[in-house]
């Protein structure tokens, strides 16, 4: 007897499909995600550095200005430069926030996309198992009436 077709193949398929729909977009988030994360990386690092290159060169300039005369020009200079710096280090921890921001929002996605992944990849697994159920059910109804044909015949050349 020929391999009993599964009434639920199109389920079944639409299912898989759905999982797999569902990884792809996952995966593209994941890709998205590490890209907000390179991002805010970045932005870290900038914000550092500027930090670095800003206490060095008040440093530099207050140590020349230090023990010589001082003009108001020179101070003024100075003044201009720490407020300058101060206003670059707000725009990059503006951006480090924005940053910070981005990432937090692609990650909650992802996380949605996880779940719902989880869910679909359920539910295929229960028509897959209920697939192969359905097969065993079958091999096992079409043992027995195997069995059962050839316990006929056998008691048939008996008598």
């Amino acid at each position: 007897m020929p391999r009993q077709p599964y009434p639920l193949e199109a389920l079944r398929k639409l299912r898989s499909e759905r999982a797999e729909a569902q990884a792809r977009r996952l995966a593209a988030q994941i890709a998205r995600s590490a890209d907000a994360d390179a991002r805010l990386r970045e932005r870290e690092r900038e914000r550092r550095e500027h930090e670095v290159r800003t206490a060095e060169t008040v440093h530099e300039e207050r140590q020349r200005l230090g023990p010589s005369q001082v003009s108001g020009a020179d101070l003024l200079r100075l003044v201009e430069f720490e407020d300058a710096a101060r206003v670059q280090a707000g725009a990059l921890a503006r951006a480090e926030a924005s940053a910070r921001k981005l990432l937090a929002e692609e990650r909650a996605r992802e996380g949605e996309l996880r779940e719902e992944l989880g869910r679909l990849e359920a539910q295929a697994a229960l028509v897959r198992d209920h697939e192969t159920s359905f097969h065993d059910q079958h091999a096992a109804r079409q043992q027995r009436a195997d069995e059962e044909a050839a316990l006929e015949q056998w008691s048939a050349r008996r008598h």
